[in-house]
Parts: structure tokens; sequence; C-alpha cells
């Protein structure tokens, strides 16, 4: 086989440090791929997450509630009380929690909405901590605070654009991919405005990033089922197998019903967040 011939590579846009699994499911399944991230999570420091770790071991919160693998990596091994209920956006977010020695109470089903639906109606002093990332989208604590809830939002990390080497960008605006999967709203815009070519299909892992696609004005070849390593690798498959491009509207996967917290590095527009009287609940004095 030439040059000319071979199968085009996929391009996977994951975060710095997160391709690596979705590599090898691709590469299991006989398809080549590239890991070029357009995207840096950047953990908050210790001195920034004192505070609410040392008020969360002491029983301030009633629960814990992590929409990403990287808010509980970024949160770190915390001690939490028995008293505490530990919400999961989705199993692997709960995996990560496994890792860390955290319990999970409750493993929601993969998406911010999911996850504010399946929270009960909040108890009297019901008090949610809510590590996420700076560019978190409103969905969860919108609908927490709906429900009765007190929401103290901090920033667990930050999302920074990278730029990538030359010959990707070029590669991008002239078709040298079989493919390009993106996993969150941030990197969707980013690869818009870098140029993709028509003729490579897009592969989203969900709701908020195939809409933060549409507004950017990229076309949708297929969505996973699932936010998972393994699903986006099956979505790319099938989108190859079936000789799909990024111009069959047909090919869409599931309509995005807009933004949630389903993805597990950041979500939409920078959500500046709720003021502090609005976002946190009344704690006590910081300890000396």
């Amino acid at each position: 086989m030439s040059p000319r011939d071979a199968p085009r590579p996929v391009l996977v846009a994951r975060p710095a440090g997160r391709g690596a699994t979705l590599l090898a499911r691709l590469r299991e399944r006989g398809i080549p791929a590239e890991h070029q991230p357009l995207l840096r999570l950047e953990h908050a420091t210790a001195a920034e997450l004192i505070g609410v770790r040392e008020w969360l071991a002491r029983g301030a919160y009633s629960h814990l509630v992590i929409t990403s693998r990287t808010a509980a990596e970024a949160l770190g091994a915390v001690v939490v009380p028995p008293g505490t209920e530990v919400i999961a956006v989705g199993t692997g977010t709960a995996a990560a929690l496994d890792s860390l020695g955290i319990t999970t109470t409750l493993v929601a089903g993969g998406s911010g909405a999911a996850l504010v639906a399946q929270m009960p109606p909040a108890a009297a002093a019901s008090t949610v901590l809510f590590p996420a990332s700076a560019a978190a989208s409103p969905t969860v604590p919108e609908g927490l605070r709906a429900k009765g809830y007190r929401v103290h939002q901090v920033t667990a990390y930050r999302p920074q654009r990278l730029e990538p080497p030359v010959e990707v960008a070029v590669g991008l605006a002239t078709g040298r991919y079989g493919a390009i999967v993106l996993t969150s709203p941030m990197i969707a815009r980013h690869a818009a405005a870098l140029g993709v070519h028509p003729s490579t299909p897009i592969v989203s892992i969900g709701d908020p990033t195939s809409a933060a696609m549409r507004a950017a004005g990229l076309p949708l070849a297929q969505q996973a089922e699932e936010p998972t390593d393994e699903a986006l690798a099956a979505a790319v498959q099938q989108v190859l197998a079936g000789g799909l491009s990024a111009a069959d509207p047909s090919a869409a996967g599931p309509s995005a019903a807009g933004p949630s917290a389903a993805d597990p590095s950041a979500a939409g527009p920078s959500a500046a967040g709720p003021t502090p009287s609005e976002s946190s609940p009344p704690l006590p004095k910081e300890p000396r």
C-alpha cells in the first residue's frame, strides 16, 4: 500500500493527558489514530482548595457533587465524613473517585441534566459542594438550586487552549484526517477557529459538545451513545465504516438538547458563576 492509499488517521483532540485510552480503543479496532490536545486542564492550587477540603472533612456539606474525572483528581483524596453523600455524574467519574478512596453514594446517568433529575428535592439545610471547571455549564448548580439546595461552587480546574503544531493545523484544514473526535465545547470552538476541512467527519462526545459544534458552524457526523472512550471508539468506527462525511446531516447522532455538564473535562462558554452571596453556603469562620 502506498502512502497515498493508506487510511487517513483519526485525530483525537482530548485534553493533554487524556488521550491514551481512546487511542488504545481505536487501535484495537484497527483504526490509525493520533492524539493532539487542543486543551490543557490546570488544577487549582492546594491553597485555593484548602478551605473547602477542611470544611468538607468537618461535615459542613450534606452533598459532594462531582461532574468530571478532572474535578475528582483536582479535589484529591479528601476526607468525606459518613453523613456526606457523594454524587458522581457517571461511571467514569465514580471510578476516578473510587481510585481516590472516595465511595460514591449515587452514580447518575452520565449528564448534568440526569444528575439533577436523579437528586431528590432538598431537605432542610442541604448544602452542596460543587468543585468544577472554571468554564462549567450552569446546568447542575442552577438545577440543584431550583430543587432547594444551597450550592457552593468552587473552581477545581481551569481549561487552557493549546495551539497545535503547524502540520496539525494545516492537516485539519486540508483534509489529512479521516475523522476528528471532539470532547468538550471549548475544544469544539477551538477546532472551528482552526478550520476543519468539509470532508472530515466530526465525532462528538455528547450533547454540550454537539451544541457547541453547531453554534460554531461545524457539522456533526456522529455523537457517541454515552460519554466514554469505548462509545467514542464505536462512533468513530461507525462513521468510517459507513463512509459518512461531515456534510451528511442524516448521519448525526442524538440531537443536542442543549448544554449540560455531561462532558469529563468542562463545558460550555465560561459561566462566571453565581456571586458568593448566591453560591456559597453560610459557613463557619475559617479555622485559624
